[in-house]
């Protein structure tokens, strides 16, 4: 009989024993999803940024507010600057697949861009920081007000911080026509896609002197590709690279330079 119970005690304790480590088998599973990997980024949003942020489950949030200035209601065609830029701002919506260099390989998700658009600052919400998307009919070379290799998203809407160009809001898009001629109306969504990658802490891609590779595919090249380069795609990358200057409040850049530049850790392939 004492045998028999502890041969039944033995059992008992291999049973208790597997179980155990079924259990840390289970809580060990890898992150598949964006709140999983990255959380709802509640942590880094104070409420009043002109750029705010949210995840749930595989979808990303991106609540834009933005004031539109200038001459917004001028038209291509028949679509307004105003229409035409809000069209390159949603380009950063869609569905997006991770890979072996940004975020899991086989995961997708989903991005989100919801514009809270205000027009020469009527309706603007007290407390609320608005960036301005300033529409000029003369030919230069579009820009964001804020130098290269410097990045805050707190003072985004606000009088401080605006490098070069001080007579605008830190983060405005400062949005010409065209550089030699008009922009067609897809260039100007393309450009206003492109800004708005600045305003969301990414540099540019193009004059870099960098290989294209899978990770990167605009590469040294100008006009294809990353969006930031130009008039690409936005990529898996280019969301990442976002996300990680809306956790750190730092400017993404991909390559390190003399300029305050410093390349972005989720860039892998090279």
């Amino acid at each position: 009989m004492r045998k028999a119970i502890k041969t039944i005690l033995a059992l008992c304790a291999v049973t208790v024993l597997a179980l155990s480590t079924f259990t840390l088998t289970v809580s060990a599973a890898p992150a598949t999803t964006l709140q999983q990997m990255y959380g709802t980024l509640a942590e880094h949003t104070r409420g009043y940024e002109a750029v705010q942020a949210r995840i749930s489950g595989n979808t990303l949030t991106i609540h834009l507010y933005v004031n539109f200035q200038g001459a917004y209601n001028t038209k291509i065609g028949d679509q307004t600057y105003a229409a035409l830029a809000k069209k390159g701002l949603r380009l950063w919506a869609g569905t997006y697949k991770g890979s072996q260099w940004d975020f899991k390989p086989g995961m997708s998700f989903t991005v989100k861009v919801n514009i809270h658009d205000i027009y020469k600052s009527a309706g603007r919400k007290p407390g609320q920081n608005y960036i301005d998307f300033v529409c000029k009919t003369s030919l230069d070379r579009s820009y964001v007000s804020q130098g290269v290799g410097y990045y805050n998203r707190e003072l985004m809407g606000t009088n401080q911080g605006a490098i070069p160009d001080k007579r605008y809001l830190c983060g405005s898009i400062i949005m010409f026509s065209g550089i030699s001629k008009r922009y067609t109306a897809n260039q100007y969504i393309k450009t206003a896609a492109h800004e708005f990658g600045h305003v969301l802490g990414l540099g540019d891609l193009y004059n870099k002197g960098v290989a294209p590779t899978k990770e990167c595919p605009g590469g040294a090249k100008y006009d294809k590709g990353d969006i930031m380069g130009a008039h690409g795609r936005v990529t898996a990358n280019n969301i990442e690279m976002f996300l990680e200057a809306y956790k750190t409040n730092r400017y993404q850049a991909y390559v390190n330079s003399s300029l305050p530049e410093v390349k972005s850790r989720v860039i892998r392939s090279y």
